[in-house]
């Protein structure tokens, strides 16, 4: 039997699929995965990565799958969150929360931000808003 991860975007991942019954699961922005090396090695030892844009994606089509797979995550599964910190990422923490608090979900969770030029990962401060997440937003709209 194949146990291997495919597909790794959020909107293609059957909600049902085998490899999300592991003990932990890593939802990540797309960016995240040029920026940590250590989310292939995550991937290559059968941990579920699923990767999503929450300013490219549909927002509502990404919570909908979300509803589905931490509606189906059982009771000891642990959860972490990784996105950028440029503030359009937040999106995907703040649908996490919204979901896993819709489905009264009693997984444990970690919300991360990565760092963009240091790589550093610290832990999400919903509503914070630092002035290297507001250039790095000013950069990506070519101000």
């Amino acid at each position: 039997m194949i146990t291997r991860q495919w597909p790794l975007k959020i909107l293609l991942v059957h909600p049902y699929a085998p490899f999300l019954n592991s003990d932990k699961l890593v939802i990540a922005a797309d960016c995240t995965l040029l920026l940590k090396p250590e989310f292939s090695q995550l991937y290559d030892s059968n941990v579920p990565v699923l990767i999503g844009c929450p300013l490219l994606e549909d927002p509502d089509a990404m919570v909908n799958k979300l509803q589905l797979i931490l509606g189906n995550a059982g009771e000891n599964k642990v959860i972490e969150v990784f996105t950028m910190e440029v503030p359009c990422c937040q999106a995907l923490h703040m649908m996490v929360r919204h979901v896993a608090n819709e489905v009264k979900s009693k997984c444990k969770f970690t919300h991360k931000i990565v760092r963009v030029f240091t790589k550093d990962v610290e832990d999400w401060r919903p509503g914070y808003i630092d002035e290297s997440m507001l250039t790095l937003e000013r950069l990506a709209h070519g101000r």
